[in-house]
């Protein structure tokens, strides 16, 4: 089978979710992959030893513009398509050419489109991202989607032709080539990781880290990740041990980041699925999360860590606090979660699922 893999963001953990993919189809499949010049992890893609097509894409948004309008580009990846002629064509996340690069495909290919939020969050909505994710969705095939909960959330015609398949998302062990050193045995520190937006909580964290230190009073927190900050500076500004780090992060500095955390926390208000639980995992450390959307999911109450109500400080800082003192608890939660990790999200199962759906893409199910 000829697949055609098309990723063209540059960073972050769908770059690594999409590498990770490739790696375990190039074992099964006859694969093309279709990357990002300005990609921060090329040279992992490089090293993978397939046919790759590295394209110009844009490094910023006062780029995308100009480089969208640049039809050679999109010519040559015709041709290099063309002469592929690959009976599959995923998208593992989508991107602002995704409809695009559907247009140039051979006519027989059937697109496959992994939906990792299926509507935007709150924060999150905008219009011509809207339009990208209407037009990529209606040429799909078929879909993607990391967890149950987000099936209603998919267009109905895909869902009444059965076009849509639930796997999960991979683990993230890629990110211990970062050489992060060993949590110390005496860490109290809870980390927040990942993109700042309305939807994560983070009002909901500041509200219950007085009563986090009031219980452990030798305890810090790190807020780390880039978005605006801004909303949140008058409730964290008077909080005693908070770290704020708001900025972007390598893969380097992420593994330094989960070696010093000796617990993860999710104050979601809502959510899809997450790849901070994957990361976790590859560290072996234990999550506090929200029940909210397909966190439920991935996170097994009392097995793999701790699930609380959302929008409720008190029961967040009840639970932090339990896993920063109880460091057997913590132990145990945080192994837990790396073998479900090791288990059920390897990237061969992650891969054989992903075939069984481009069987079912080509058979017209």
């Amino acid at each position: 089978m000829k697949v055609a893999l098309v990723y063209l963001g540059r960073r972050g953990g769908g770059s690594v979710y999409s590498l990770e993919l490739a790696r375990a189809l190039s074992r099964r499949v006859e694969l093309l992959a279709v990357v990002s010049r300005y990609a921060e992890n090329l040279e992992h893609w490089r090293r993978l030893s397939i046919p790759l097509v590295e394209v110009a894409t844009y490094r910023s948004m006062a780029e995308a513009a100009l480089s969208t309008l640049d039809w050679g580009k999109f010519s040559r990846l015709r041709k290099a398509l063309l002469a592929f002629n690959p009976a599959i064509v995923h998208h593992p996340m989508l991107h602002l050419w995704s409809p695009l690069v559907n247009a140039l495909l051979p006519p027989t290919a059937r697109v496959v489109t992994t939906l990792h939020d299926p509507r935007p969050h709150r924060g999150e909505a905008h219009p011509l991202l809207t339009l990208v994710r209407v037009l990529a969705v209606r040429q799909s095939q078929r879909v993607i989607v990391l967890s149950r909960s987000l099936v209603p959330l998919v267009p109905l015609d895909l869902r009444r032709r059965g076009a849509v398949d639930v796997i999960p998302h991979g683990e993230f062990s890629f990110y211990l080539s970062g050489a992060a050193q060993p949590c110390s045995s005496q860490s109290q520190t809870l980390l927040y990781f990942g993109r700042i937006l309305p939807y994560k909580g983070l009002d909901v964290l500041a509200a219950a880290w007085p009563e986090i230190q009031r219980r452990v009073p030798g305890a810090r927190l790190v807020v780390a990740g880039a978005g605006n900050f801004k909303p949140y500076r008058t409730a964290f500004s008077p909080l005693k041990g908070v770290e704020i780090q708001n900025r972007w992060f390598s893969d380097q500095e992420v593994a330094a980041l989960f070696g010093r955390a000796a617990v993860v926390v999710l104050p979601y208000r809502d959510a899809s699925q997450s790849g901070v639980i994957p990361l976790a995992a590859a560290f072996g450390r234990p999550v506090v999360a929200t029940r909210v959307g397909g966190l439920e999911e991935q996170i097994e109450d009392g097995q793999s860590g701790l699930l609380v109500s959302p929008g409720d400080p008190l029961a967040l800082a009840e639970a932090c606090a339990r896993l920063l003192l109880d460091r057997r608890l913590a132990a145990r939660l945080g192994e837990g979660l790396r073998r479900r990790a090791e288990q059920e999200w390897s990237w061969e199962r992650i891969a054989e699922l992903t075939l069984v759906t481009y069987r079912k893409a080509l058979e017209g199910d």
